[in-house]
């Protein structure tokens, strides 16, 4: 089944595959992993999260002017009374270039974008683990569960103006606290 989702028309700015280099945090271009074993990991990943994947629906995301492939994890938690609450994950393959002379080798460029996403969101995912053990009350699920009928969390943030007024203003600047204790 094949899905164009609407996105924000502010969407982050991502390189080319192609542009995607190591030294800026990429990770994953030369992975040999094949999509069904990384998304086996993703799984186990997000189950240490107390999640349990039900299934990854591959499908073209246009964002902006690019049409970029990717998956939308559906996954499941639970409340500590049991009830199953739905949510789901976006993930975005980077773009790849297009051109007539690199027409033959688009498929297999495209595979690799696609493997490449996947790698980096199951380190996304470890590393929410280890955040989740050293951040008392961190709930790392919580953004991407559905709320409002097809909407996660984070999109009813980003969508509400209600919300965006709990957000510092964009020229706000951080100012570093000292706790000092009383004795």
């Amino acid at each position: 089944m094949t899905f164009i989702p609407s996105t924000p028309s502010e969407s982050v700015k991502v390189p080319c595959y192609e542009d995607a280099k190591a030294s800026d945090g990429w990770q994953g271009q030369t992975t040999t992993k094949s999509v069904k074993v990384l998304q086996s990991e993703i799984s186990a990943a997000i189950g240490r999260l107390n999640g349990n994947v039900s299934s990854f629906q591959e499908g073209t995301f246009e964002i902006g002017k690019d049409k970029r492939r990717g998956f939308r994890i559906h996954y499941m938690v639970s409340t500590p009374s049991g009830s199953p609450i739905p949510g789901r994950i976006d993930i975005a393959a980077l773009p790849i270039k297009i051109s007539w002379r690199q027409k033959r080798t688009e498929k297999t460029r495209q595979e690799k974008s696609l493997r490449m996403a996947l790698y980096m969101a199951r380190i996304a995912f470890e590393v929410s683990w280890f955040l989740m053990k050293l951040s008392p009350g961190y709930a790392p699920m919580i953004p991407f569960m559905l709320a409002n009928q097809d909407k996660t969390v984070s999109q009813m943030w980003s969508d509400s103006p209600a919300m965006k007024m709990l957000a510092p203003p964009s020229d706000a600047e951080f100012v570093e606290a000292v706790v000092i204790s009383k004795k």
